[in-house]
């Protein structure tokens, strides 16, 4: 089953944090910071901590429901990684819930995974023949079983390059950043096509990774360090080390996480979230001459795409729509009528703003177009004159295989409905125009990022699937006997 929020938006799969403390438990720390990192993933929260043996935590719900006081006195040690999750490969199960802990020749290794691995459910399969058996249903465990079958040796005495060898072996076809709590130590990883950002910080307070820099903004950083693709870092009491465990290929880097995913004030793949989301919507009111009297966004994946469109047409920008923040976590409604209610509970228009203006709706992309429906209609019972709705990105029409939850191709309204005339019928706006494809392009260039969804056909970007041919080159599944 695919699932949307009640906003009808991409899923993304979910967020990693790890690291050391130098004086004290790091579990404070890492609950914070997949606070900061809630976005990502908002189905599940855990946090494995320890020295030499390790405590886990992990349930469904919000990081601050999860981690309450009780639980997180048990969580002492210095070394630590912690998970947000949002299912896309294993789905909604309490047991899906991460990091993984398992006790393994005397000792413990806990994994921790954010994307999608390829080979998965075959690599899967093959274990269950020579009569493993699985807990779960996510591909991290694979990945985490996968790492133990081949290195045979305790914990204690697993390298950077050992596990990093295991994962070219597999792994290399598939999007993660991943991180793994040894005694005392951590590694962290980032695959060799660098699909999901890795963040490396050096503080006053320890060694720390993270999916997204804004989780360590409560740290008195020294320095902060993007980890490159293929590349990783190993940390320990005694410091860290940041080196190569995958041959360099053409890198994919997904440009979701610019458009939608990753938080504003993060700094993601070299450049700056909100930076990025002004300038598509500067690019996209370039490419309009729609006359209007207000820009409004939906709240909050409009926001700064709205900024950017208002800045560049010179049309006053307006918070027409309010988000409730309080409602609640709502999303996989069973019905469209439910989904239509919390749209109504979650948004607000603003009356004395929206009657009788002629209004361009902003929003990061149109997916399947049902709540752009139903917060159209609430705009038009407020009194909008008229609306014209623009997404700050091209049309979606392709799925994704690296984690990135979007439906069917037959779902996604830009197949349903390839006009944009019919689409603006359907959805209610008197007009709807998108970012064109080749914005993207000149914004954030045309080699190593990953434009598959925005493809007619899966696969037909051909800078992707050049940089999936090397990869190849030096993957070869081992049998397993």
């Amino acid at each position: 089953m695919c699932k949307l929020d009640i906003f009808d938006k991409l899923g993304e799969e979910c967020g990693i944090f790890g690291g050391y403390c130098k004086d004290g438990d790091v579990a404070p720390y890492i609950r914070t910071g997949l606070f900061k990192l809630q976005h990502r993933g908002q189905e599940s929260a855990g946090i494995s901590s320890g020295d030499a043996t390790q405590t886990l935590h992990k349930a469904k719900g919000l990081v601050m429901e999860v981690f309450d006081e009780l639980s997180m006195q048990k969580l002492t040690g210095k070394f630590g990684i912690g998970h947000v999750r949002y299912s896309t490969q294993g789905g909604s199960n309490s047991l899906n819930a991460q990091p993984y802990l398992i006790n393994y020749m005397d000792g413990q290794v806990s994994l921790a995974h954010n994307g999608n691995i390829k080979k998965a459910m075959r690599l899967r399969s093959k274990f269950e023949r020579i009569g493993e058996v699985f807990i779960t249903s996510s591909d991290t465990e694979v990945m985490l079983k996968r790492i133990v079958y081949d290195l045979k040796k305790p914990p204690k005495d697993w390298s950077f390059e050992d596990v990093g060898s295991a994962l070219n072996k597999d792994f290399s076809e598939g999007a993660y950043s991943l991180t793994l709590c040894l005694p005392n130590k951590v590694l962290a990883y980032r695959d060799p096509l660098g699909y999901r950002p890795l963040m490396f910080c050096d503080a006053e307070e320890g060694y720390f990774v993270a999916s997204e820099d804004i989780a360590f903004c409560m740290f008195n950083v020294k320095k902060i360090i993007e980890i490159k693709a293929g590349w990783g870092v190993e940390i320990t009491a005694a410091g860290y080390e940041i080196k190569q465990f995958a041959k360099s290929v053409e890198e994919q880097k997904c440009v979701f996480e610019h458009i939608y995913f990753a938080n504003p004030a993060s700094n993601v793949f070299g450049s700056n979230v909100y930076e990025s989301r002004i300038k598509l919507g500067q690019l996209l009111a370039k490419n309009d001459d729609v006359k209007a009297d207000i820009v409004v966004p939906v709240m909050e994946s409009g926001f700064s795409s709205a900024v950017g469109y208002s800045r560049e047409s010179g049309i006053p920008f307006e918070m027409g729509l309010l988000r409730n923040h309080w409602v609640g976590r709502s999303f996989i409604q069973p019905t469209q009528q439910s989904r239509i209610s919390k749209v109504r509970e979650k948004l607000t228009p603003i009356k004395s703003v929206i009657k009788g203006k002629r209004i361009v709706l902003i929003d990061d992309s149109l997916v399947r177009g049902t709540t752009s429906t139903e917060i159209i209609r609430m705009l038009r019972s407020a009194g909008a004159k008229e609306i014209h709705f623009r997404l700050a990105s091209p049309k979606l029409v392709n799925t994704c295989g690296w984690g990135v939850d979007i439906p069917t191709k037959e779902e996604l309204i830009a197949n349903l409905t390839k006009d944009e005339k019919e689409i603006a019928k359907k959805i209610g706006a008197d007009s709807v125009k998108y970012l064109p494809f080749e914005g993207l392009k000149e914004i954030f260039g045309e080699k190593g990022w990953c434009y598959k969804c925005f493809r007619g056909k899966y696969g037909d970007n051909n800078a992707n699937s050049e940089g999936a041919t090397k990869c190849k080159q030096h993957t070869k599944m081992p049998a397993l006997v």
